[in-house]
């Protein structure tokens, strides 16, 4: 069965690149949205099988925000994109579990490398 992945970004090339490299490793993107709003309804409504999030987001919620809520309505794999390198931000990134954090400015091989991880 193919895997539904969610994009959270709120830039849209980037989330439109994301989308590209989910489909090459033969995933289905479920829906790309820009904010956390978006993000908790689409897994309410689409029930994805993991999920690409970026930490800043538009909107009220930011990206680590939004996968607390997402977690208290289900346990779906994240991994978190980030162009901050910020401790703390980190640090609360890394409590909600994700499978992991990778640099938005990181290699196209390495962000591929770390979408095909989350997908497997």
């Amino acid at each position: 069965m193919t895997k539904k992945v969610l994009i959270v970004e709120d830039e849209k090339l980037i989330g439109l690149m994301l989308a590209e490299h989910v489909r090459e490793l033969g995933c289905r993107v479920t829906k790309v949205v820009t904010n956390g709003e978006a993000a908790v309804l689409s897994v309410q409504s689409e029930r994805p099988d993991a999920i690409l999030m970026d930490i800043s987001l538009d909107g009220v919620m930011d990206g680590i925000e939004t996968a607390e809520r997402i977690k208290d309505i289900e346990e779906i794999p994240i991994l978190f994109f980030t162009g901050y390198q910020d401790s703390q931000l980190l640090q609360r990134a890394g409590a909600i579990n994700p499978v992991g954090v990778i640099d938005k400015l990181d290699t196209t091989e390495a962000i591929r490398e770390a979408i095909s991880s989350l997908l497997q």
